[in-house]
């Protein structure tokens, strides 16, 4: 994935306003470019410091605005500080294709999940200036 680095700024400071609840958000782009983010409120009926849930009207917004053909996938934080898919996120897994970006208040990492596996795998992030 190839993000401008204020994109990942935004993640972080989206991660930091959000804390000690977990933010989350569309990633939209083409041919792993990240062309844009489409932050969300945390709509989870959970408790939201190890749980997210994007509202789905920014997935609507989306969906008329380019058919959905654009969406990445999404990120969201873990306020506690581990950047890393948690049991919670691999039972959220519905949409395997679609990319996960997870931010604590200092990093970003993305993973892809392989069904094959049933499991996650840290995909390499790019930063442009």
């Amino acid at each position: 994935m190839i993000f401008r680095q204020e994109q990942i700024d935004f993640i972080l400071a989206h991660a930091r306003q959000a804390h000690p609840e977990e933010c989350c958000g569309l990633i939209v782009g083409q041919d792993d470019v990240v062309e844009r983010l489409l932050p969300s409120d945390n709509v989870s009926n959970g408790d939201k410091t190890n749980s997210f849930e994007i509202d789905a009207r920014v997935r609507f917004k989306l969906i008329r605005e380019t058919g959905e053909r654009s969406m990445m996938g999404f990120y969201h934080s873990h306020p506690n500080g581990v950047p890393y898919p948690s049991d919670t996120d691999k039972a959220m897994v519905y949409e395997p294709e679609l990319i996960w970006v997870i931010a604590t208040l200092d990093e970003v990492k993305a993973f892809r999940f392989f069904e094959a596996k049933q499991d996650f795998e840290e995909i390499p992030i790019q930063v442009k200036l």
